[in-house]
C-alpha cells in the first residue's frame, strides 16, 4: 500500500515560493550578480514587447538583482556580444533560456518538426539557411524577408517568411541568441551554440525529460503536473511523465485538487517566516514574472486574482493599463497601475487586497515604486 503523501500547509508553500525566487533584501548583494544570472536561476524568463513600465525581462530580473542594478545593464547580460548566454524560444510564449538549457527542450522541438515541418516547402527551407548562412552572427528577419520578396513583417503582421522563419525556431533548424538592440538575429544551431551544448541534445529522452522537471522543480519549488505543463507548455502526459522519472516527493496541500511534488531537500529547508513583511522590503511584480504568469497558480497559492488588462477596452478594465502586484514578505498585498513617462515612473493608483490596511499598503507601495524608480533611472511620482 503506498503511504499518504505529506501534508504542508498553505503558509509554507507561499513561503518556499518566495524563496525560490532569491529576491534580495535592502543593502545585500542577493544571489545573483548579473541578469544571465537570474536567468540561469528561473529556467526561463517571459518576453513581452510592451513598455509601459519597462520590457516583461528587466522587471523579472529587477526583482531578483541588487536595488541599484541599472535596468540598461540587463539586455546587455542576457545577449552579451562576446559569447551567448541565451536562447529565445517558446512556451507558449516567447520566453528566453539559459543556453545550456537547449538541449531540455529536444523532445518539444521535435514534436513541433512532426506536427508541422511538413508546412516548409524543401526550396523555402533551404534559401532561408542559405540567408542566414552568408551572415555570421546571425541576421534580421527584415534581410531574410528581402531574399523573397518585398513583403515585410508590421507589427502583429507576420509576412509568410516571417511565420515560417520562426517556425524554424521552434523545430531547432536556426535558433536566437543575441540580438542587435531589441532587433532579433537568427542563426545556425551548428554555429551559434557551442558544440558541448550541442552534443548533449544526444541524451536518452528519459533524462531530458527527468531533467526538465528537475529544472521546473527548482524554479517553482512547490508544483503540480499542471503547474509543470503550463511552465513549459507540455501535455499532461508528458509533464506526469518527467515528475515520475525526476524522483520528486510528493505533498498534500490542502484544497489543492492536484497533489504537489517538491525536492526531497526542499522539505528539510528553512523557509522565511509567512506574513506580510517590512515597509522596506516590498517590491513590485510584473504582469509576466514566474510569480504572476500563471494566472491559475497565482490564484492559487496567493489567493491573488490577477487579469492583464492591458488589451482590455479602457471602459471594462477593473484595475489599469498595467498594473504590478506588490509584494511584501511572502504575501501578493496589492496592486499598483503604474505608467513611465519622461523621466518619471508615476503611479497612478493603487489597491489593497482585502485584509490588508489601506496606509499598510501605500507605505509599501511608495517603498517597492522608489526601489524600482531608482533602477529604472528615473524620478517617482506618486498621486496627490
Amino acid at each position: 500500500m503506498t503511504p499518504e503523501p505529506p501534508q504542508v500547509s498553505p503558509q509554507w508553500v507561499r513561503s518556499a515560493v518566495v524563496a525560490a525566487q532569491q529576491i534580495p533584501a535592502p543593502g545585500s548583494h542577493g544571489k545573483y550578480s548579473d541578469a544571465a544570472d537570474v536567468l540561469r536561476g528561473l529556467g526561463l524568463i517571459q518576453l513581452d514587447p510592451l513598455t509601459r513600465v519597462s520590457t516583461a525581462q528587466r522587471l523579472t530580473c529587477l526583482t531578483r538583482l541588487p536595488r541599484k542594478h541599472p535596468a540598461e545593464q540587463v539586455d546587455a547580460a542576457l545577449w552579451p556580444a562576446e559569447a551567448p548566454a541565451s536562447f529565445e524560444a517558446f512556451t507558449k510564449v516567447a520566453c528566453v533560456f539559459p543556453l545550456e538549457d537547449w538541449p531540455l527542450l529536444r523532445l518539444r522541438r521535435e514534436a513541433t518538426r512532426q506536427r508541422h515541418g511538413h508546412k516548409i516547402s524543401p526550396t523555402v527551407r533551404e534559401r532561408i539557411l542559405q540567408v542566414v548562412a552568408e551572415h555570421p552572427g546571425g541576421v534580421a528577419t527584415g534581410v531574410i524577408e528581402a531574399a523573397f520578396g518585398p513583403e515585410r513583417t508590421t507589427g502583429w503582421h507576420w509576412s509568410e517568411v516571417k511565420k515560417i522563419t520562426e517556425l524554424m525556431v521552434r523545430m531547432g533548424e536556426l535558433v536566437v541568441t543575441a540580438r542587435d538592440g531589441v532587433v532579433r538575429l537568427f542563426d545556425l544551431p551548428e554555429r551559434a551554440l557551442p558544440a558541448d551544448v550541442r552534443h548533449a541534445e544526444a541524451l536518452p529522452d528519459d533524462v531530458l525529460r527527468a531533467q526538465l522537471a528537475r529544472r521546473a522543480a527548482g524554479a517553482l519549488a512547490v508544483m503540480t503536473v499542471s503547474d509543470f505543463a503550463h511552465h513549459y507548455h507540455l501535455s499532461k502526459h508528458d509533464a506526469a511523465l518527467g515528475v515520475e522519472l525526476a524522483g520528486l516527493t510528493a505533498v498534500r496541500v490542502p484544497q489543492w485538487r492536484e497533489t504537489a511534488y517538491v525536492a526531497a531537500e526542499l522539505l528539510q529547508t528553512p523557509v522565511p517566516e509567512p506574513g506580510i513583511g517590512a515597509v522596506k522590503d516590498a517590491r513590485l511584480i510584473g504582469p509576466f514574472d514566474p510569480l504572476l504568469r500563471d494566472r491559475r497558480r497565482a490564484q492559487r497559492i496567493f489567493g491573488f486574482d490577477y487579469t492583464f488588462e492591458a488589451y482590455v477596452p479602457r471602459q471594462k478594465r477593473v484595475y489599469g493599463h498595467y498594473v504590478m502586484g506588490l509584494l511584501s514578505g511572502t504575501e501578493l498585498i496589492g496592486r499598483v497601475d503604474l505608467r513611465r513617462q519622461h523621466g518619471e515612473l508615476v503611479v497612478n493608483r493603487f489597491w489593497v487586497e482585502p485584509g490588508t490596511p489601506r496606509r499598510s499598503g501605500l507605505a509599501r507601495t511608495k517603498a517597492a515604486a522608489a526601489t524600482l524608480a531608482r533602477q529604472l533611472g528615473v524620478t517617482l511620482r506618486l498621486p496627490e
